[in-house]
Formats: structure tokens, C-alpha cells, sequence
């Protein structure tokens, strides 16, 4: 795992160059490497996290000729296999990296090489022959790529921060991008100007015509019901899923560093942390987080009890409210996302952890899109169609019709939640609590634009409501959240590498043919995962109902907690509002009244609270990006020393 950066028509020198790598010390702070074309005026970075080949693996790697330059951040598993293979047909290796594959391939199979690949990747290959720069990232978009474009410019990065090092771009807040937010659509980025390489795509600058096309290379293709006829039993479909997803982890433990699992109280992480001891040379370390004083949040004890029944080390950190507020500010700078809620504090806080004890984790992310894990894929659980046509029967006619928009746009309704957050009367709200400067920019697009982008009518239409629902999280919501937030973002904050076994795409050819009565059986989510690792379990997880990872909700008002209190009257305060300009004071102030003397427990206060919240961390990283970008990038780039984290108890 890595910081790539790369740049075609700038004219960057080695200071900004090298300024842009520091700004992702914390992706690969083992070393760093550069190469500059000034003739074509393209350049390559490169932070490097060593994993694999620690002693020749530096980047950038060239071909033997110098034709070909390369930069990735990832892994490639099964490399040696593909290696053999290409060295039968003559190919010279001179490395041990992974990442040398790459080129090998591109220069046997053009374009086509993409194809051979397996892993979770994010890359730049430059071919000066062929006059063209290529961004290619995974199938799943496991690994971020950013770009920046211009006529006949380019700048790509791991993280926006770094296109922001080299001078070239500064930085602005995108108010479209916090709208969507808002209205339950996560944006790839919340910058203006900084865009991402979809994930199975390829991005290719063509140097000669200073222009670009981004072509997928792969897509998921969920099967219609016609076509999902099988005669397997569910014991010989859990067999299947056992074996592929024992392969994917034995290829994710392949490391010249240590290696752990994330374990919490779930099933997704159990199986993983059980795949990992069956093939692991000694007991595997399983790192927990704890949210004590809140029984419902804390999943302590039934991780614990898992990993007693798989021999695995225990490790664990207690995280309470005074923890999480403490790294808020520095997780936002490592994420440059705004949240709602506490998840990915939680997250890189634990990733802390497990850099004291190893480099490389296996994590259970990508389970619930493969297997149906969500209750919105469950399309009787809760009576999900009923309860989005109950919601739009609510509405005024005049909302209701324009929520049939989405449905006209998109050809089904994502989420019922959807039904209220994309609603007219949201989006008026919406646009009350956004600054008068910013108000007219709001009718620009319709947070239904981006849903549009993402989701391609063939591959939904004429579906099944599950795998309709299915193909919208893994596009819309997997990448842009959970692998980036709660993946990528906080793990090489830490520079923790993430390996995601259940994102396998072998795995997912696999899984994709299984139908949805085999993955929901009596109501009853993975049921097809719970049956091929039953053994693997304790009796407790295996009955377990779906608890998804999270961090306790918290109240965001004065008065309640003084780290709180602070950073409300740093942020919140009417000379930081206006000086940002994005969002109403009067507003606000309203807000924190609400959020003040109204109960937590009643739900529109409880929403007002993760509203404050979201608001609370687009303030913060206005002033970190935008008002104070040069402090914040010396700040970080120098290492911020942490207060202690708390031992979990014994």
C-alpha cells in the first residue's frame, strides 16, 4: 500500500513534486520515489508502504527499456503464478514486486491487460512510446485514485491533499457535493474540480491530442432471475463460497510483514479472522475496538469469545466520547469527507492500534453487497416496497410527483429513506440552511444526478428488487463510504495496509450466480454465508442478527462535554460560519436549540443532532483545506503526536 501521484502537461518541479509525495507520508512512509519526463511533461510519485519485496521493490518500476514507467498503490495476488506465465514467454523480471506484473502484462496484452489482474490497485503507467498515460483502478474502487483536469492538464493522486501540495489547485469546498451529502448521496469528493477514476475503469491521457477517455473495463452484471436457475443445494452453494473465499484469504495473507484481522462482533469478520487462523504459521493477531458504557454499541465480549474459540492474540482499545472528539479533527484531515456519525473516528483509532503489532489487515468489508447482508435488500423484511410506497402516499401530490422523478430517473427507488431525503420538502430545507451567497448554486443539479451516473439502467432494469438494491450500494455507497471512509482512508492513516478477501472478484463471479432465496432464506440475511462457516462460529455469532460496525451516536450540543463545547465555539461561531460561507448562522443557531432542549430520543432530534454533526465537519475542513491549507499540510506532514489511547480491559 501506497500514495501515488502523477501529472501530464504541468510543469512541476522536484520541490512540488516532492512537497505532493510528503503530503502522504502517513500512505508510505517507508520511502519515496520520482521520475519526471520534462520533454512530454509528465511526471510520476510515489510514498511508499513496504509490504512485498522490501529490500528492491522501490518505486517507480520501468520496463527494461525505460518505455514504460509505473506507479501503484495496492497489491496484486497471484503475482507469481502471473509471473512464471510471462517469463515462459520471455519476459525479464527484475524485481520481486507484485506491482512489476503490471507493466509485463501491458506489454504483452495492450489493453486488455486489466483483465489479469486480481487484487485491490490503484495505478499510473506511463508509455512514452506510446505517447499516453494510463489510471486504472480496481474492480470494486478498493483504492482511490483522484484527478484534476484542465484542457490538455492533468494531476492524479491518492488523496486530494496532494493535488492540493503541488500548488497547482486550491482548494474549495464543493456546496453541490454537501448538498448530496445531505440528502443521503455520497459524493467521491467533496472539492470542486477534484474528480475520481470510477472504480473498474481505465482512464487513458492520449498526450498527442491532450484529451481522455474513461472506459470500464469491468462491471458487476447481477443476473436476472431467468438466468439464476440452479440445481445446487444450499450445502453444495456453501461449499463453493468456502472454498473461493478460502482462496481469497490464503492469497491476502501473502506479506514480508506482519499480518492481523479486524475483528468485531459480526459474522464477517469472525469468518475472516477463522480463514486467516486455519492458514496462518502460529496465532493470528485479532484487533477490536470498544465503545464501553453503552452495552448496545459494544461488541467487546463476543469478539473476544471468537477469538478464545479460533486461537487468535486479542487485542482491543476502549474509545469512549472524550477519544473520539480528540482525533475528530485529525480523521478529517486523513479522510477529507465530512460524517454524521462517529464510524470512521472509531475506525482510524483502531487502526492505531494494530500499527503497534502488524502492517497488514484482512477486513470483512464487502460481505453484505455480496451476500444480501442489509435489510434494504430484503424486499418483504419490513415491507420495503410498501413502506416506499406508504411514504410517497405522505407526500403532497405535488412532492409525490416529483419523487416519481427518481424512480422515472433511476427505474426503482434505492433506499426507502430515499423516499424523504430526496423529497422536495428536503431540498427546501436544504436550501434555508445554506448561506445566501450559496443558495442560487443549489439548482445547479439534483442530487438524483449522481445516483444516474452511477447506476447503468442495463445492468438494473427488469431485475429483482434485491439485486437492483444490490447493484446501487456496491456503486453508490461500498466505494465512495465504506471502503473509503471506513477502509482505505482510515487504515493508511495509520499506514495500515487493508486486504478485503470477501471483494475478491473471483469470489463475487461466484456469489453473483447464487440466488437471492439461497442468500435470504426465512427472512434470515447470508444465510448461505452462515451454513459453509457454521463450524468456524461460536453458537452466539452464528445466530446473530446483521449489527453493522458502529460507533455510539452522540449528542452535538453546548454544555455536554468540553472537548465538544470547544470545538462548537471554534467552528460553529458566526465569524467562522460567514468566513466560510457555506452555511447559514441563523440556521445553525437554530439547530444547536433544537439539538439543546428538545430529547435526543425523539427521531427529528436525533437527526438534527447528525445533522449539526455533518455540519460541524464541513466547518472543520474548510478551515483545514481551505482557509489554512499551508498550516495544516506542515502540521500533518511532520507527524501529529497523538494523546495515549486507553488498553481495552483484559
Amino acid at each position: 500500500m501506497c500514495g501515488i501521484l502523477g501529472y501530464v502537461g504541468h510543469r512541476l518541479d522536484n520541490a512540488a513534486l516532492n512537497r505532493a509525495i510528503q503530503s502522504m507520508r502517513h500512505r508510505g512512509p517507508d520511502g519515496s520515489g520520482s521520475f519526471r519526463d520534462d520533454a512530454a511533461g509528465v511526471g510520476l510519485g510515489h510514498a511508499r508502504l513496504s509490504i512485498i519485496d522490501l529490500g528492491t521493490g522501490a518505486q517507480p518500476l520501468f520496463s527494461e527499456d525505460h518505455d514504460i514507467a509505473l506507479v501503484c498503490n495496492g497489491e496484486i495476488y497471484d503475482f507469481e503464478r502471473i509471473r512464471n506465465d510471462l517469463s515462459a514467454k520471455g519476459h525479464t523480471f527484475r524485481t520481486g514486486s507484485d506491482s512489476e506484473v503490471i507493466i509485463h502484462l501491458y506489454q504483452e496484452y495492450g489493453d486488455a491487460f486489466v483483465e489479469h489482474l486480481r487484487g485491490e490497485f490503484a495505478f499510473l503507467l506511463y508509455d512514452s512510446a506510446g505517447q499516453k498515460l494510463v489510471a486504472v483502478r480496481d474492480r470494486f474502487g478498493i483504492k482511490p485514485l483522484f484527478f484534476h483536469a484542465t484542457t490538455g492538464n492533468y494531476l492524479f493522486a491518492s488523496e486530494a491533499k496532494a493535488i492540493f501540495a503541488t500548488g497547482v489547485v486550491k482548494p474549495r469546498i464543493d456546496v453541490l457535493a454537501i448538498r448530496d451529502y445531505f440528502c443521503g448521496v455520497i459524493p467521491d469528493s467533496i472539492f470542486e474540480g477534484i474528480a475520481i477514476v470510477p472504480p473498474g475503469c481505465m482512464m487513458t491521457v492520449d498526450l498527442k491530442t491532450k484529451s481522455h477517455r474513461i472506459e470500464p473495463y469491468w462491471d458487476l452484471y447481477l443476473p436476472r432471475d431467468a438466468e439464476l436457475v440452479s440445481e445446487r443445494s444450499v450445502p453444495e452453494h456453501a461449499a463453493a463460497v468456502r472454498t473461493a473465499f478460502d482462496e481469497a484469504v490464503r492469497l491476502r495473507l501473502r506479506a514480508d510483514v506482519p499480518v492481523g484481522v479486524y475483528l468485531s462482533g459480526g459474522i464477517d469478520s469472525a469468518i475472516v479472522a477463522a480463514t486467516a487462523a486455519r492458514h496462518f504459521p502460529g496465532r493470528v493477531k485479532v484487533f477490536n475496538i470498544e465503545f464501553p458504557g453503552d452495552h448496545a454499541w459494544n461488541e467487546y465480549q463476543v469478539a473476544k469469545n471468537m477469538a478464545e474459540k479460533i486461537g487468535a492474540e486479542f487485542h482491543s482499545v476502549r474509545c469512549d466520547s472524550d477519544t473520539l472528539l480528540q482525533n475528530m479533527v485529525d480523521c478529517l484531515w486523513i479522510t477529507e469527507l465530512p460524517f454524521a456519525n462517529f464510524h470512521g473516528v472509531g475506525k482510524y483509532l483502531l487502526s492505531r492500534l494494530a500499527r503497534e503489532h502488524v502492517t497488514v489487515v484482512l477486513t470483512g468489508e464487502g460481505s453484505d453487497e455480496l451476500f444480501l447482508g442489509y435489510v434494504c435488500f430484503q424486499e418483504n423484511k419490513g415491507g420495503m416496497s410498501h413502506h416506499i410506497a406508504d411514504r410517497l402516499k405522505r407526500q403532497p401530490v405535488r412532492s409525490a410527483r416529483k419523487l416519481q422523478y427518481v424512480i422515472d430517473a433511476l427505474g426503482f427507488m434505492p433506499m426507502p429513506e430515499h423516499s424523504e431525503t430526496l423529497a422536495p420538502a428536503r431540498l427546501r430545507f436544504l436550501a434555508r440552511m445554506f448561506g445566501r451567497g450559496v443558495r442560487s448554486r443549489l439548482s445547479e443539479t439534483h442530487p438524483v444526478d449522481m445516483l444516474k451516473r452511477r447506476i447503468d439502467r442495463k445492468q438494473t432494469d427488469g431485475n429483482s428488487h434485491a439485486r437492483q438494491v444490490q447493484y446501487y450500494w456496491i456503486k453508490s455507497m461500498l466505494a465512495p463510504y465504506l471502503l473509503c471512509m471506513l477502509g482505505d482512508r482510515a487504515e493508511m492513516g495509520h499506514s495500515i495496509e487493508g486486504r478485503t478477501p470477501f471483494l475478491d472478484h473471483h469470489l463475487f463471479e461466484l456469489t453473483r450466480t447464487i440466488p437471492d432465496g439461497v442468500k435470504i432464506h426465512d427472512g434470515i440475511e447470508k444465510h448461505v454465508l452462515r451454513e459453509a462457516f457454521r463450524d468456524d462460529l461460536t453458537n452466539e455469532l452464528y445466530h446473530r442478527a446483521k449489527w453493522p460496525y458502529s460507533a455510539p451516536p452522540m449528542r452535538i450540543q453546548m454544555g455536554q462535554n468540553p472537548i465538544l463545547d470547544a470545538l462548537l465555539n471554534k467552528y460553529l461561531s458566526k465569524k467562522s460560519i460567514e468566513l466560510a460561507g457555506i452555511f447559514s448562522y441563523t440556521a445553525v443557531r437554530s439547530m444547536l436549540a433544537i439539538a439543546r432542549w428538545l430529547p435526543f430520543e425523539v427521531e427529528v432530534v436525533r437527526n438534527t443532532h447528525s445533522a449539526l454533526l455533518l455540519i460541524l465537519t464541513v466547518q472543520i475542513l474548510d478551515d483545514l483545506f481551505v482557509q489554512n491549507f499551508e498550516a495544516s499540510y506542515e502540521t500533518y506532514r511532520r507527524s501529529v503526536t497523538l494523546p495515549e489511547l486507553e488498553p481495552a480491559h483484559a
